[in-house]
């Protein structure tokens, strides 16, 4: 981190998660950087964090979010439950010292080591129930003394999966909140800031979203290819539960079926991205290997799912379209960096019918899609025209842009 000035704001981004140079966690630490270049950084990281953004001001510990829990527990939990977490917080040495929430000691630590006041700013960019306890807890004690505190949620279940608990600890934090005090609550989606209002009647704010994997000011309009190259169609990102990039083996299929009965004068190249594992016998991908030949009409090219940046931004921005067969059920509430790196970029979006994020996909620059049959057709009818209509991009492109600084916590 670079050298504090004293007359500046402060800017503490705590981000638990962060361990190394890889996922949207470092991410997201650039892209607040960028957003507010007036304040001095300061991290607060996990355990683990190597270090490679330089030093944390502080770090938040397994143990002490450990002992949170029993505390909880030992208050709410079934009579089972209570009488295992005072026996372990007798065994820990602190039954009479519990901290009331995961983190929030250590929040105040920080407030004291920086001296903190109201102008500087604590961002939580990947927020879930400890964070936002940690966050009550902090204003609760500090009252007007704390910073401005700012929490980004992801997850429309807020890291807690059992439903009872996640109302019984929001239904504790209510009258914290009901406060006007400095402490704001955002979203990544609109789609997810409306549920999470009817739901548990958080005044929750949707819309903030943080550039992924480039500066989507640094991208002035789509890759200009010749139309005598292949069409490349891109499936980003290693293959995880929800992103529905199982279903690629069903398209495929389709769209050979297609282009045999009714051939395209160019061919179309799909780009997928995975493991090792992935593409051996057995594999998700194992399907791909058929189709590596570097002629004919359907061709797939496989990448690593460790790419280094520069690397990746290449092959992003070399695609025409951006496909993501996601599980509405999983992706219909929370957001998706690839869908932010699709339309800074002006690609052509494929994707399930129904998923978040329609503000950015509803300027004729996407095409939704149930069956394989539509994916495949959907990648077909862009491959034949859609790549030129380039007025629908850039309006959502636009529409991005306007919406990275109109929603930014200022």
């Amino acid at each position: 981190m670079l050298e504090q000035d004293s007359s500046r704001r402060k800017l503490v981004i705590v981000e638990r998660k962060l361990v190394r140079n890889r996922g949207h966690q470092h991410t997201q630490i650039g892209a607040l950087q960028k957003m507010l270049p007036g304040h001095d950084l300061h991290l607060v990281t996990g355990e683990d964090y190597d270090g490679f953004l330089g030093e944390a001001t502080a770090r938040i510990s397994a143990r002490s979010r450990e002992l949170s829990r029993l505390r909880w527990r030992i208050g709410n939990g079934s009579l089972r439950q209570k009488i295992d977490a005072v026996f372990r917080a007798a065994l820990s040495g602190q039954i009479l010292s519990l901290p009331k929430s995961p983190y929030g000691r250590e929040l105040s630590q920080v407030c004291d080591k920086l001296d903190l006041n109201t102008s500087d700013l604590l961002i939580v960019p990947s927020a879930d129930l400890e964070a936002l306890e940690s966050a009550c807890q902090l204003v609760d004690e500090r009252m007007d003394r704390s910073p401005r505190l700012v929490l980004r949620f992801l997850d429309p279940e807020l890291g807690e999966h059992k439903t009872a608990r996640r109302e019984e600890r929001l239904g504790v934090l209510s009258e914290i909140l009901s406060r006007k005090s400095n402490l704001s609550l955002f979203c990544e989606t609109e789609e997810m800031a409306a549920h999470l209002n009817v739901q548990y009647g958080l005044d929750i704010q949707g819309g903030f979203y943080l550039p992924c994997s480039f500066d989507p000011t640094a991208t002035c309009g789509p890759t200009v290819r010749d139309e005598s190259e292949a069409f490349r169609v891109g499936l980003f990102g290693a293959p995880r539960l929800g992103k529905g990039y199982e279903r690629i083996a069903g398209i495929v299929p389709v769209l050979e079926k297609y282009l045999q009965t009714a051939p395209l004068e160019r061919p179309i190249e799909i780009l997928l991205q995975g493991s090792e594992e992935n593409y051996t016998e057995g594999g998700i991908y194992a399907f791909a290997r058929a189709y590596k030949a570097e002629e004919g009409a359907l061709r797939i090219l496989c990448l690593s799912d460790r790419l280094d940046p520069a690397e990746f931004t290449d092959q992003f921005l070399s695609a025409d379209a951006i496909l993501l067969p996601y599980d509405p059920s999983v992706y219909g509430l929370q957001g998706s960096g690839i869908i932010q790196d699709a339309v800074a970029a002006e690609k052509f979006v494929i994707h399930s019918a129904g998923i978040s994020m329609q503000s950015f996909l509803s300027h004729g620059n996407a095409v939704a899609a149930v069956s394989d049959e539509e994916f495949a057709r959907g990648i077909l009818d862009l491959a034949k025209s859609g790549a030129r209509k380039t007025t629908g991009r850039s309006a959502a492109r636009l529409h991005y842009l306007k919406s990275l600084s109109s929603h930014m916590p200022d």
